[in-house]
């Protein structure tokens, strides 16, 4: 198998978080007089993002003005009463700070093995529009062609949208493209349901086994002409 093009994941491909999510979110949340912990943090959240409809009055899933929504009633579930606007603004403007994040240490690697070999990569990820930015401040934006957020074009992972629309902005069949992500659902279901073959990422050794694993990002290169590619 003879793959031109690789699409990755952003967040947990890519890069992490420096802080851990929630530890962002507790870190804004103290500064400004509400303190919570990490547990309360990341069960409300899990339960908001959850109960959260794909599109918010109009607004599609990680826009601004979905994520305003998202805001309110995370707020209004941990009984902060803070000003809904300025805490979402806070908040945006600590995730688009590209030293909020780290690169993952396989990252530059596997990226640069890529691009020796001749492969196209692109960055298919559900992100807001400030996903542009922070890659240039990561200094990850120049080995991509092209970068597909879905808050821009209005389809998140697992939908076949996101997917198709990456066919069309590299010009390419989903038989020339492999998808490498983190997540089973998101990432290697998505792919699969669109056509694609796909790696699952497992940097925590805790996927079931199978040629649809890769344990490091530098292990991508190697697996492009293997006929397991992809495959349960």
């Amino acid at each position: 198998m003879n793959i031109p093009v690789v699409t990755l994941d952003a967040g947990n491909t890519l890069f992490t978080e420096r802080w851990g999510r929630d530890e962002m979110y507790a870190r804004a949340l103290s500064d400004r007089g509400c303190p919570r912990t990490l547990t309360e943090l990341a069960e409300s959240r899990e339960r908001i993002h959850a109960a959260m409809p794909e599109s918010w009055n109009g607004h599609q899933r990680y826009t601004e003005g979905w994520f305003r929504g998202y805001v309110e009633r995370l707020l209004a579930d941990l009984r902060c009463p803070l000003d809904v606007e300025e805490f979402r603004a806070e908040l945006a403007a600590l995730f688009a700070r590209p030293d909020s994040f780290v690169i993952f240490g396989d990252t530059l690697p596997a990226l640069e093995g890529l691009v020796e070999s001749g492969t196209r990569l692109a960055v298919v990820s559900n992100w807001s529009d400030q996903l542009h930015g922070l890659l240039e401040g990561l200094g990850l934006r120049p080995y991509f062609e092209a970068v597909v957020v879905s808050a821009e074009i209005g389809h998140s992972k697992p939908a076949r949208g996101i997917f198709d629309h990456a066919l069309k902005a590299l010009d390419v069949t989903a038989d020339q493209v492999v998808h490498v992500g983190d997540h089973p659902v998101n990432d290697l279901g998505g792919a699969r349901r669109a056509g694609w073959t796909a790696l699952l990422l497992d940097r925590r050794g805790i996927a079931t086994p199978g040629g649809h694993v890769v344990h490091s990002l530098e292990d991508v290169p190697g697996r492009l002409s293997d006929p397991r590619v992809g495959r349960p």
